[in-house]
């Protein structure tokens, strides 16, 4: 039927062929113009839910999932954030004038930096999908870096006070009576003792040796378990030490949930939830290896086991960084080392001076006291005692910078300065002309100027490069979807060609549709091999008359 109606229309007269070619191409305009609706109508509904769902945010998220082998797994399995500390020592310039009573105040001179880098690696990392947790290992050694330093420490000579013996004789005058802190005063200048020693600054770092040390190993070695002593050779001493960190809840992820099986510090008097205090809780604090995604602007606790505390931080202000995107920035509150914090531990016997913390169950019952860089917000008794500290908020603030919404730390500056109590005993004089005071020994600035270079890409890409582009691929799909679809329903509507209602179509003389009406029929009737055929081909031309302007649309086959 099809090739008889193919023969048909050959026979028609050219005026009639090209009515019917016509037709042909109405209707597959029309199908065109179905199309072109479909696919705009697509094409929009697709930038709009591309819009709707951030697709950036979709692929962060899936990126920084943490699974082992994942990117932030790597991560936090060796850091590679670069971490320096630089030392700051405390040299005693007039210990003889003042021992001897000729001044009252003693003299500082600031050496330093002796700068160092810090580098962190998490051992046996293990994930607990069912509990939603993940436990390390936490290991940190220090690489000295004289190139950046003031001098080579082993080539630094210093006077300090004898950590040693004011350590031993504090401890006895606060533990011991009368009698035995007399046994002690004799022992001690039998030894041949100092208050003052004249050292290398290598020595005040990584030990020296002090026959009172050695005695004390001896006798107590379930106390103490070292024969020489140095300031940052017991703060950064290897210990075996397991965190639990938390991944399931949301709002605290990656905050520390048990620290050696336990969610507070028994050192600074945990024993139960309950109980517990800000001062020695640790479950919901962070160690800033990361911070919970979309971060409010609420404050925050930072856990530092070398300065075995919990440091309240609070929200300081939003900006946008020099990488192009907003960051949070935190400080460190102002009366975090004071009486008054939250933070504070509650004290009722040998209590120090405001502005500073004990922490001498964490070293052996030292009393070790820490407080900010140059006696900052300490109390202004202490600070007359000495003559040379310099505090700048600026310059000894402690702050650390966040990017909120993945909750990366970019930037970090933390002054912590070591101190030492003296506390005395009428048996044991050695220590009198130091009574009540908190002697200056060193203190560090740990800083992280940057990000790694694949986290800074990262935060870049997720927040600088990549949202214009998502929205200038999402503006030119809608664009065209809806140039698509608006052209689709125009060609659709108000199509170049389009079928005529003879009875209807008032404008077109009815001569001319007759004859070539007639034309047709009578080209069909010469066709008498195809009856069906003409039959079919007649009906067609009869119903489907084309409007055609004879002025404007050309005749193509007879041109």
């Amino acid at each position: 039927m099809v090739v008889g109606a193919k023969k048909a229309i050959q026979h028609v007269p050219s005026k009639g062929k090209i009515s019917i070619r016509r037709l042909q191409s109405f209707t597959v305009r029309k199908r065109q113009s179905v199309i072109r609706v479909v696919y705009g109508v697509l094409l929009a509904m697709f930038s709009i839910i591309l819009a709707a769902i951030d697709p950036v945010d979709t692929v962060t998220n899936w990126y920084l999932d943490f699974d082992e082998g994942s990117f932030l797994f790597r991560m936090w399995e060796n850091p590679t954030y670069e971490l320096f500390s630089d030392v700051y020592i405390f040299n005693y310039t007039n210990t003889e004038e003042y021992l001897r009573g000729e001044t009252s105040q003693l003299n500082l001179d600031e050496i330093g930096p002796f700068t160092f880098q810090e580098k962190r690696t998490n051992e046996n990392m293990t994930i607990d999908k069912e509990r939603g947790v993940i436990t390390m290992n936490p290991k940190v050694v220090l690489k000295f870096l004289p190139e950046k330093s003031v001098a080579h420490y082993k080539d630094v000579p210093v006077v300090v006070p004898n950590i040693a013996l004011i350590a031993i004789s504090t401890l006895l005058a606060d533990n011991m009576g009368y009698f035995a802190n007399a046994g002690a005063y004799y022992s001690i200048s039998a030894l041949g003792s100092k208050l003052f020693l004249n050292m290398t600054a290598e020595e005040l770092l990584w030990g020296y040796d002090d026959p009172l040390v050695s005695i004390a190993s001896r006798l107590l070695p379930g106390w103490i378990d070292f024969g020489r002593i140095g300031v940052m050779d017991r703060f950064y001493a290897q210990r075996k030490e397991e965190v639990e960190v938390e991944l399931r809840n949301i709002s605290r992820k990656y905050s520390i949930n048990t620290w050696n099986q336990s969610p507070g510090l028994p050192e600074q008097g945990f024993t139960d939830w309950n109980t517990s205090i800000p001062c020695n809780r640790l479950k919901g604090t962070f160690e800033g290896l990361m911070l919970p995604p979309r971060m409010e602007k609420v404050n925050i606790g930072v856990f530092r086991k070398q300065a075995c505390r919990v440091y309240p931080f609070n929200f300081d202000a939003e900006y946008r960084g020099d990488y192009g995107f907003d960051v949070y920035r935190y400080k460190l509150e102002e009366s975090a080392f004071n009486k008054t914090s939250p933070y504070a531990c509650k004290c009722s016997y040998n209590c120090l001076p405001d502005g500073f913390i004990d922490i001498s169950n964490c070293y052996y019952g030292f009393p070790i006291a820490l407080s900010k860089p140059h006696f900052l917000d300490t109390d202004p008794a202490q600070r007359a005692y000495f003559n040379g500290f310099k505090p700048n908020p600026e310059k000894h603030k402690s702050s650390v910078v966040i990017e909120p919404v993945i909750g990366a730390p970019l930037a970090l500056t933390m002054g912590i300065q070591v101190n030492i109590a003296v506390r005395t005993s009428a048996g044991n004089p050695i220590t009198r002309p130091l009574k009540d005071k908190v002697l200056p020994i060193l203190w560090l600035s740990l800083y992280c100027k940057e990000p790694p270079p694949e986290v800074l890409n990262l935060l870049r890409l997720r927040f600088v490069i990549a949202p214009p582009l998502v929205i200038t691929l999402e503006v030119i799909l809608f664009l065209i979807g809806m140039f698509f679809g608006v052209q689709g329903a125009y060609r659709f509507w108000r199509p170049k060609y389009k079928p005529v209602n003879t009875k209807k179509d008032k404008a077109k003389p009815k001569k001319i549709i007759e004859r070539r009406k007639s034309s047709v029929i009578l080209n069909l009737s010469d066709n008498i091999g195809y009856i069906d055929d003409q039959e079919l081909a007649k009906e067609a031309v009869s119903l489907l008359a084309i409007t055609e302007d004879e002025g404007h649309t050309p005749d193509l086959l007879l041109s």
